[in-house]
């Protein structure tokens, strides 16, 4: 099997080896991943998700990833930060980096940290960006989500960037150590609990569609007949039609609530 690791912040995956495809999902900095065809200046790849999609080559690294081994990795907390060439603000931007992404630890200097990036280069992150999430819960679930609140929806998007319906949901949970699918389809596929919405505690997922064979949109519960999804934005929406935010498009289309255990 030959593995590379994505080489920038979040990079983009096509459905086609071509920059006019649709982009279906998203790649970390340091994330690695399975190369299974090359195609010009594209390559198919296979996430750890299983998810197959075809990214530009220059976003691929396969050398230097042995300065890597041994060292530390911490989780970068921080929603989108900068990565610099010395442990000074002023010095040059090398990358920026997204929550998710975790990192090989070379040194420490006073509130910097040294990285090692793909390739072999090295760089400076403020240490403060690092951190923990913590164990798996209903309300660090709920805590996390509402922290994207207001990010932009964007499909094939799993970042700070642009969420799109599965990539938030499969973030969130990631973020705490809970491995989903990728798409809405594939997340609804386990776990039922109900087809009654009323039926939904916090950090339960909520599934949407035309029918129920055809699920295409997926949402957080929050309890109370309450959500949250990516859907044009990250927001809240509510089943209920008293409520400001109450959307009869989400109640007509609702078709499940599935539940992924948390700990």
């Amino acid at each position: 099997m030959i593995q590379a690791v994505i080489q920038v912040s979040v990079s983009n995956h096509y459905k086609q080896p071509d920059y006019c495809s649709e982009i279906v999902s998203q790649g970390l900095l340091w994330e690695r991943v399975e190369l299974l065809e090359e195609e010009a200046e594209f390559c198919r790849i296979r996430q750890r998700d299983g998810y197959q999609s075809w990214v530009s080559s220059r976003q691929l690294a396969q050398s230097g990833m042995e300065k890597a081994q041994g060292l530390e990795w911490r989780l970068v907390r921080s929603h989108n930060e900068r990565i610099f060439s010395a442990p000074d603000r002023a010095s040059t931007a090398l990358r920026d980096v997204v929550i998710g992404s975790r990192l090989p630890v070379l040194a420490e200097e006073r509130r910097w940290a040294q990285v090692v990036l793909p390739g072999g280069e090295t760089g400076w992150l403020e240490s403060c960006h690092f951190g923990e999430i913590g164990p798996a819960g209903t309300a660090s679930i709920v805590s996390l989500a509402r922290e994207f609140l207001g990010y932009q929806y964007s499909w094939g998007g799993r970042t700070p960037k642009g969420f799109d319906c599965s990539g938030f949901v499969q973030t969130v949970f990631g973020l705490h150590g809970i491995e989903l699918p990728r798409d809405a389809n594939m997340q609804q596929k386990l776990n039922l609990v109900s087809k009654d919405h009323h039926k939904a505690s916090a950090g339960d997922l909520l599934f949407f569609g035309e029918s129920p064979d055809r699920v295409t949109h997926v949402a957080i519960s929050l309890g109370d007949n309450r959500f949250i999804h990516a859907y044009g934005m990250v927001r809240e929406n509510s089943f209920s039609a008293e409520d400001s935010d109450f959307s009869p498009k989400h109640l007509e289309s609702f078709v499940s609530v599935n539940r992924y255990p948390l700990g």
